[in-house]
């Protein structure tokens, strides 16, 4: 019998983005540890376990990075847009200003990837309720920003002691979102037609809405919108807790077998959240040691990560996200 068609995702979120989080500079000598360890690591596990993954990529990171991303492509991965530059607080801004910082990560990624991408993933999981219609505009599938889950509030809080009180208020989403499905659904799109303005967007999802505001020409102009899919990041189904690495690698495998176990038990198709910091080698500085896996050896960890690649494959024939999300009937 065919498996169930599953997807991995990896945020390639370099050091940078750790130490922004917490509220400190970069130094300036820090290394590209993300795209020079951690993926080349992640392309060849992939390779080992039959699975086709998308790798979410900021806009600063090209083109310094470009040669990594076309090898992505190459190695017939996706790549998918995750922002400008990892910002805090995305869901705070405007429509004018999330569309430029989609946009300007979009450019560089397609110059990279030899296509435009066609998912995007807010930083943070700070959904901003203006997505949908920005993404829509700029003809994307799929949007992966929503983690289904009730526990945002004290996620923040934990990551706020462990971080010295550094965590933006967006951070994780809103604790509503633990309503929302697990599987992929459509964000409802509406199109508003405006003489000179190409295919303008309203903005409705996650229960909110808005007017479409401040209409600037388009240069992307659709006739027909397709639909745009939600793929959200799977958490234990029922609990609703976070499953992905970067709680299993600080919690231990049972969190991982149980909410697996409970996928595979309630017939969800799993989207599953790998970050390229995960398989780093271990980190000196001692202001990343709230991020438990960043100084922790790679040695130890990967025994963990190659048994959850195994078990996922194992349960999933794994593809790239947009593969996943266009699969829906």
């Amino acid at each position: 019998m065919d498996k169930p068609l599953g997807t991995l995702q990896v945020d390639v979120d370099d050091l940078w983005v750790y130490y922004e989080s917490i509220g400190r500079a970069t130094p300036p000598d820090v290394a590209a540890a993300a795209f020079t360890q951690g993926v080349p690591r992640l392309l060849d596990l992939f390779d080992r376990y039959a699975a086709r993954a998308t790798f979410f990529v900021c806009g600063r990171d090209l083109p310094a990075q470009a040669e990594m991303v076309a090898e992505m492509t190459r190695r017939g991965h996706e790549v998918a847009n995750h922002s400008a530059a990892h910002r805090n607080g995305y869901a705070r801004l405007s429509r004018a200003e999330l569309r430029a910082d989609v946009l300007a990560a979009h450019e560089r990624i397609a110059a990279a990837a030899g296509r435009p991408p066609a998912g995007f993933k807010a930083p943070g999981f700070s959904f901003n309720r203006h997505l949908p219609g920005v993404l829509a505009e700029l003809g994307y599938r799929y949007d992966s920003s929503i983690l289904p889950t009730f526990y945002a509030p004290l996620l923040r809080l934990l990551q706020r002691a462990l971080s010295g009180g550094h965590v933006d208020p967006t951070h994780y989403g809103r604790w509503v979102y633990g309503f929302r499905p697990l599987r992929p659904f459509r964000l409802q799109v509406e199109r508003l037609q405006v003489t000179g303005y190409g295919s303008q967007v309203a903005d409705f999802a996650a229960g909110e809405s808005s007017a479409a505001a401040n209409l600037q020409p388009s240069t992307f102009e659709h006739s027909n919108l397709q639909p745009l899919w939600e793929s959200p990041v799977t958490t234990m189904p029922l609990l609703r807790l976070p499953m992905h690495s970067t709680f299993v690698l600080s919690a231990g495998r049972w969190l991982f077998d149980a909410g697996l176990g409970l996928a595979r038990t309630r017939g969800v198709p799993v989207n599953y959240l790998l970050h390229a910091g995960d398989v780093v080698d271990a980190v000196a500085d001692p202001a990343l040691a709230s991020y438990r896996f960043l100084v922790q050896p790679w040695a130890e960890r990967r025994p963990l990560y190659e048994h959850m690649l195994a078990r996922l494959s194992d349960a999933y024939q794994l593809v790239p996200t947009q593969e996943f999300v266009c699969a829906r009937p």
